[in-house]
């Protein structure tokens, strides 16, 4: 297993200046993989925006420049992550699940410029617990419509040589792991696949049973955590903080065969500069002793 992070730890980072803006160079993003190497992380998962330097309309140009100089720092790429919500698969209006195929399908290309496994993809949403402003979508129809919209991105994926990942997240759709399992054998393609979010499903399940029954399917992992007690979105909490059973999702994660990313999904401590880096890096040390030899 290789040891990863996402790029939003680094928005407080030291090596950013206070007023700069994040990422808005190829240089902002040198940084963050310099600074990746120094606490031990093999990877990163970066973030795809509608717009900014890195987005899903940015000129290849920027993706391969920037992959490039990952590989110079010695950091290799997981997946990218196409902002949340910023597009969606499921939603009653056609034009707009139309839209968000064509941006998966760019993202894919972006992936594949920079030789990047797999694109996280968000599988839309049956209700939105943390915003009860969201339409609900009838959740056989959000079903049947995901499953479509994978049916057709998947050859391009192929092509490609790159993988769709659906995660996991608070979205009240996909609820179990049988369910997702049944979704990705349906779909039937090499080239999707499941990011799986330890710290998602604490509130509602297992994580160790959502490995063991996803298995193969898992192509990479979000490592987080969670308080059962708090109940709601500011349960989520710091690695080994909160109740995921770590013993149990790492012995899960050696028997089904895994080999991949384990991506801590953290964010920066306010005021604190490189603090999370060096955290999580140790906890994360702390987490795969059993696993490396």
């Amino acid at each position: 297993m290789k040891k990863s992070i996402v790029i939003r730890a680094f928005s407080a980072s030291s090596n950013f200046l206070a007023g700069a803006g994040f990422l808005q160079s190829e240089d902002d993003y040198a940084r963050c993989f310099d600074r990746a190497r120094q606490y031990g992380f093999e990877a990163i998962q970066l973030f795809l925006s509608p717009s900014g330097y890195l987005g899903v309309e940015s000129d290849e140009r920027i993706a391969v420049s920037i992959a490039r100089r990952a590989r110079e720092s010695g950091v290799e790429l997981t997946s990218l992550e196409i902002e949340p919500f910023s597009f969606s698969l499921t939603c009653d209006d056609d034009a707009e699940r139309t839209r968000g195929q064509a941006t998966v399908r760019q993202a894919l290309e972006i992936a594949a410029a920079m030789e990047a496994p797999g694109v996280l993809v968000i599988p839309g949403y049956v209700g939105l617990p943390w915003d009860p402003s969201a339409a609900p979508v009838r959740y056989d129809q959000a079903y049947e419509r995901l499953q479509a919209s994978l049916h057709a991105l998947a050859p391009r994926a192929e092509a490609l040589r790159t993988t769709i990942l659906i995660e996991n997240i608070w979205n009240m759709f996909l609820l179990s792991p049988l369910e997702m399992r049944q979704l990705i054998d349906d779909v039937a393609s090499p080239h999707v696949g499941v990011l799986f979010d330890t710290g998602n499903v604490v509130q509602f399940g297992f994580p160790e049973q959502w490995i063991r029954i996803l298995g193969p399917r898992i192509r990479e992992v979000h490592l987080k955590d969670f308080r059962r007690a708090v109940g709601t979105i500011a349960g989520f909490v710091s690695l080994l903080e909160g109740d995921v059973n770590w013993g149990q999702v790492m012995a899960a994660l050696e028997e089904i065969g895994y080999d991949g990313y384990l991506t801590a999904e953290v964010f920066p401590y306010p005021h604190h500069g490189d603090t999370v880096l060096a955290h999580t890096a140790e906890t994360m040390d702390r987490l795969m002793k059993r696993i490396r030899p």
